[in-house]
């Protein structure tokens, strides 16, 4: 399934029931976090190609990653991991981004990903981000930018969890 072009009807469903302006408000998603994201956005996309590639090598170190990745193409999966964070990162949330990250958390329930393995995921991007800003960023506010960048991973990561919660709670058979 293309999680960026093709939302099943149940992440459609889902999608409906997502309040973004009470997410926003919750996770302190304001314009001033949109201007800061596009500050660091040049280095940050940078660094992403990168940052994907020592991705997949950081979950080779888990068997269960390793289980659950052995027999999907990595090009692909890299692929869809840097359209995501690219998205994220441009700050423009609205109902295709959240059918999208709704997409991604749902086939990643269906595939068994562990959530912690997932948390773990954000948490390697988060973490490299956020050294990425450390090392490179110029910009005048750096508390700012970093502040940014870890509220909208943040935001991300609640709404793909949704996916999983939801897909946990109403007994979805995992394929």
């Amino acid at each position: 399934m293309d999680a960026y072009v093709h939302a099943s009807p149940e992440v459609q469903i889902l999608a409906k029931k997502i309040d973004l302006p009470a997410r926003f408000l919750r996770f302190g998603i304001t314009d001033l976090t949109r201007q800061n994201l596009k500050a660091v956005q040049p280095i940050l996309h940078a660094h992403l190609n990168g940052l994907s590639t020592r991705f997949y090598e950081f979950l080779r170190r888990f068997p269960e990653a390793e289980r659950v990745f052995q027999s999907h193409d990595r090009d692909t999966l890299r692929e869809y991991l840097h359209r995501h964070w690219m998205r994220v990162l441009q700050g423009a949330y609205d109902e295709d981004y959240v059918i999208a990250a709704l997409t991604i958390g749902y086939v990643h329930y269906k595939v068994q990903v562990p959530p912690h393995l997932y948390m773990a995921g954000y948490n390697y991007f988060l973490s490299s981000f956020l050294q990425v800003i450390a090392t490179d960023y110029r910009g005048s506010d750096f508390a700012a930018a970093t502040a940014s960048v870890s509220k909208v991973i943040l935001f991300d990561m609640s709404i793909t969890l949704t996916a999983f919660m939801v897909s946990a709670l109403q007994g979805d058979p995992r394929d």
